[in-house]
């Protein structure tokens, strides 16, 4: 009697654990969406900056959210976060000059790094370029 209750217990043991594996897994890509989406929402509050301190704050945030996207995904090389930096930086000083053209262009570029960036990931660091790159369409479309 024993035995076929372990019989009966084993299968269900087994379903649960890789369902929570499975499941796992799809959270952590929904979160990695979720974190991506943010830093695209930081880019794109980004182009209001007046003047060069709210601009270097701004940048300064925005690598602050790069970093812990790094440390949570391992998403980006040096040199695509060198990329990502040069163009914020292009980005700050056209928001404080007020050149809303050339702001979009400058989202516009971020917006392909981050479609590079998708194509050479994996999975979950995948999930994180997805949400950046859908965030920041959304961000030239309003």
């Amino acid at each position: 009697m024993h035995t076929h209750r372990l019989r009966r217990v084993t299968p269900i043991a087994v379903a649960v654990v890789v369902m929570a594996l499975l499941t796992g897994g799809c959270s952590q890509q929904a979160r990695a969406e979720r974190d991506g989406r943010d830093l695209a929402k930081f880019v794109c509050d980004h182009r209001t900056a007046s003047d060069s301190a709210a601009a270097n704050a701004a940048t300064a945030e925005i690598l602050r959210k790069l970093d812990d996207i790094e440390k949570h995904y391992g998403a980006a090389t040096a040199e695509d976060r060198a990329d990502i930096k040069n163009n914020l930086a292009d980005l700050a000083e056209h928001s404080v000059q007020g050149n809303k053209l050339l702001t979009q262009q400058d989202i516009a570029v971020i917006q392909r790094s981050a479609d590079h960036l998708r194509n050479d990931a994996g999975q979950v660091q995948n999930a994180v370029w997805t949400g950046f790159a859908d965030g920041l369409q959304e961000c030239l479309a309003s």
